[in-house]
C-alpha cells in the first residue's frame, strides 16, 4: 500500500511516503514559521524524490494531536483535502503514541512529553515491547510536577517537554529518568508506519471522520469563555 504521512503537531514539519516494502522518501523541516508556508512544497518534493504523484497514493496518515492548535489544523486540513481529491481514507495518529512508538525498542516505559506552554505538558505513559506500545496512563495536559508525582518506575523521557523540563525531571525522578535526543523530534516515517498498521486493522476513516485530539481548550476558546463570564453569560 502506498501511503503519504504528515506531521505538523510541533515546530517540526514532516512528510513521508511508504509502500508495503518500506520507506520511500522522508522530509523533516524545523521552523518557527507557520507550517502552511512549507507543507505543500514538502509534499511535492517528497513525492517527486520517489517518482510518485498524489494520484498514486492509496491512503494518508496524519498526526491528530495533541500539539500546536494551529499546526494540527494546518496538517489535518491539507490531508483531508488531499484524501478527498484522491478518494482515499485517512489514518489519524495520536501524537504522543507516535512519539512513544518511535522509542518502542527501549526496555522501560516511555514518557513522551510535549511542551504545551502555560507551565504544562501534554503527556501519557506507554509500555513498549519492541513491536509496539500500549497506553498505561491516559494522555492529558498537566503540570510537569503533577505528572512526575505519578512516576514510580524507570522511564525514558522524550519529546520537547522532556527537553524544556529536564532539570525538573532530574530533580524529581533522579535515576528513574533516562533521556534520548534521538527521540526529541517525531519522525514522519514513524507516523507512516503507524498509518499502515491502522489501515491493516481497518481503523482508517473517511476525511469527514477525522477529528483532532486537543486535550485542552485553545486560547481563543478560553478568552471567549472568560469574556462571557464577565458579561454574565453562563
Amino acid at each position: 500500500m502506498r501511503l503519504l504521512a504528515v506531521d505538523t503537531s510541533t515546530q517540526a514539519c514532516g512528510v513521508a511516503v511508504v509502500d508495503g516494502q518500506g520507506l520511500l522518501s522522508e522530509s523533516l523541516f524545523a521552523s518557527r514559521q507557520t507550517h502552511s508556508r512549507h507543507l505543500l512544497s514538502m509534499i511535492d518534493e517528497t513525492l517527486a524524490r520517489c517518482g510518485l504523484t498524489l494520484s498514486d497514493m492509496e491512503g494518508f496518515a496524519v498526526t491528530c494531536g495533541p500539539g500546536s492548535f494551529t499546526g494540527l489544523r494546518i496538517g489535518m486540513s491539507v490531508v483531508k483535502a488531499l484524501a478527498e481529491t484522491c478518494g482515499a481514507r485517512i489514518a489519524g495518529i495520536p501524537t504522543l503514541e507516535a512519539l512513544a512508538f518511535g522509542a518502542r525498542n527501549c526496555h522501560v516505559h516511555v514518557l513522551p512529553m510535549l511542551d504545551a506552554r502555560k507551565g504544562e505538558v501534554y503527556s501519557g505513559l506507554y509500555a513498549s515491547d519492541g513491536n509496539g506500545v500500549a497506553e498505561v496512563e491516559t494522555p492529558q495536559a498537566i503540570s510537569p510536577e503533577g505528572l512526575l508525582q505519578k512516576i514510580a518506575e524507570p522511564v525514558l523521557c522524550i519529546g520537547s517537554g522532556a527537553s524544556v523540563y529536564r532539570e525538573t525531571i532530574v530533580e524529581t525522578l533522579g535515576d528513574l529518568a533516562a533521556f534520548s535526543s534521538d527521540h526529541e523530534v517525531l519522525r514522519p516515517s514513524v507516523v507512516a508506519e503507524l498509518g499502515l498498521r491502522c489501515f491493516a486493522s481497518g481503523e482508517a476513516v473517511d476525511p469527514a471522520g477525522l477529528v483532532p485530539i486537543y486535550l485542552r481548550k485553545s486560547d481563543a476558546e478560553m478568552a471567549l469563555e472568560k469574556r462571557m463570564a464577565l458579561e454574565g453569560h453562563e
